[in-house]
């Protein structure tokens, strides 16, 4: 593992629990945005977390509702 690979690790892990925790997609873009100049993979990893968690949180609440 590269020093890159943790960049875009610890962006994507980042990403991931922004999510959890509720952080508006407005605040996760203006996140990205600030990070894409100084590390660009940290800032597709974070992307690539958030939209992740996001999509299986999405996933669970729908599958929740068809069982219901």
């Amino acid at each position: 593992m590269t020093a890159t690979d943790n960049t875009f690790d610890a962006g994507y892990l980042d990403g991931e629990l922004a999510a959890i925790t509720g952080l508006p997609a407005r605040r996760a873009h203006a996140r990205i945005a600030m990070a894409e100049p100084y590390d660009r993979l940290y800032a597709q990893g974070y992307s690539d977390g958030y939209l992740n968690a996001t999509a299986v949180n999405n996933a669970l609440r729908q599958t929740g509702k068809a069982t219901s």
